[in-house]
């Protein structure tokens, strides 16, 4: 069978940035082709989820190969909302998988500090449906929903959830190219700003500059493509506290790979909320129901654990970059893959708007 491997994947720092979107782009994909050989790249998917709404930018897909000197290419953008980054990847891997190209560029950023948080608010709810809309919700709103009814289903209290927001800020104290460097105490947390309750300001990602790049290849390298899965359903689809948009894609991922949950040594999981760590996990099938909240505080999800979750920080503090994150969960697994040596597969899992369209992406160090 085919394989698809991943050579020299780029991060820029989070946070914010100077210059356009273009430039920002163009820095972090100049990393990924420059010790590869830049005339074998015979496509672009460059993913981003509003560039013409954040900064009047459009057509980025031909201004980046045309700043980079390549030409003669397959060049596209790529957007599902939050998991833009995400689709980019797994559309480059499925090109190559069919046999018609054997290397590629994938790209994927997100300037998003020319607009103010609220005009940038705005932007990121019109992904909602239109019934959502119209009874008023917001993005925040709808993360509180499937907070609290986890909270009531498993018996936690608010408060329990300081454990998983302290472990991203605390991871993202680690990582050099973070967001949200802030060592979080429990003053700090229990004093925090209500956004929707009962998510508070040290509880939901931050509004983020980022990029991130990498080639696919079918030349062999350190780290392949190993299964992959997608999903779309309504928002609030199941009875638990769980997305079954993730559900499927953590299936069909499974069965392409050929693993099972307890095969995976460590994964990056979509947190713009900190309770979606907890939901993804579960989803994954790393816990049962009600548990993954238990297992933060027990301390199995932490770096040192038997599962790391998030050690990148996660959206949580890495930071949020919309259309870039999907992307940027792959390039971290790169980067945990050379600091775990013993580790052999590692997942990661990005929503789309609120959990209605969700990839899952599993890599193995061969």
């Amino acid at each position: 069978m085919k394989k698809v491997y991943i050579h020299n994947p780029a991060l820029s720092v989070f946070g914010k940035h100077k210059g356009s979107q273009l430039d920002l782009s163009f820095a972090t994909a100049k990393q990924s082709v420059h010790e590869f050989q830049s005339h074998k790249i015979q496509f672009i998917i460059y993913a981003s989820f509003s560039p013409d709404s954040y900064n009047k930018e459009y057509h980025l897909s031909a201004k980046l190969p045309s700043r980079l000197g390549l030409r003669d290419l397959y060049s596209v953008r790529m957007e599902t909302a939050s998991s833009s980054g995400a689709a980019a990847f797994q559309l480059g891997v499925n090109l190559i998988l069919s046999g018609r190209f054997d290397h590629g560029l994938v790209v994927a950023t997100e300037l998003m500090s020319q607009l103010n948080r609220e005009e940038s608010n705005l932007l990121l709810g019109s992904v909602l449906s239109d019934s959502q809309k119209a009874l008023g919700m917001s993005m925040a709103q709808g993360g509180a929903m499937i907070t609290r009814k986890y909270l009531t289903d498993y018996g936690y209290k608010e408060e329990d959830l300081f454990v998983i927001s302290k472990k991203l800020h605390d991871n993202g104290l680690q990582n050099p190219k973070a967001h949200i460097k802030k060592n979080l105490t429990w003053e700090d947390y229990k004093t925090q700003a209500m956004i929707a309750s009962p998510l508070g300001l040290y509880d939901i990602s931050p509004l983020s500059d980022g990029s991130a790049a990498l080639v696919l290849s079918k030349d062999p390298s350190a780290i392949v493509v190993k299964g992959m899965g997608s999903g779309t359903a309504p928002f609030l689809s199941s009875a638990e506290p769980s997305f079954l948009a993730n559900q499927n894609a953590f299936a069909k991922a499974y069965a392409e790979a050929g693993v099972g949950p307890g095969d995976i040594g460590f994964a990056e999981l979509h947190d713009a909320f900190t309770p979606f760590e907890l939901v993804g996990a579960e989803d994954a099938g790393f816990f049962k129901r009600g548990e993954a909240l238990f297992q933060v505080k027990a301390g199995l999800t932490h770096p040192k654990g038997k599962i790391p979750i998030n050690s990148s920080g996660g959206l949580k503090s890495r930071g949020h970059p919309v259309g870039a994150s999907g992307l940027a969960q792959i390039v971290e697994l790169c980067r945990f893959f050379e600091e775990w040596p013993e580790k052999r597969l590692a997942v990661a899992q990005s929503i789309g708007g609120l959990a209605t369209n969700n990839f899952v992406s599993i890599l193995e160090r061969e």
